[in-house]
């Protein structure tokens, strides 16, 4: 099992910048599966809830 940073959440959910946004696809596509999930930590969890929902009160 691997972590997952909340900086690669952030980028392939947002697809902000294109070819970090690929990176960070192409990581989840390559390295995460059924048979070898990632791991996110509750402390990347809070992070990514957090930063996701500070765009929505802009």
């Amino acid at each position: 099992m691997i972590g997952i940073d909340t900086n690669v959440l952030l980028r392939f959910l947002t697809q902000d910048d294109a070819a970090q946004s690929e990176r960070a696809t192409r990581f989840l596509e390559t390295h995460c599966s059924s048979a070898s999930p990632g791991f996110v930590n509750v402390v990347g969890l809070a992070e990514l809830v957090w930063t996701l929902g500070c765009g929505l009160k802009s």
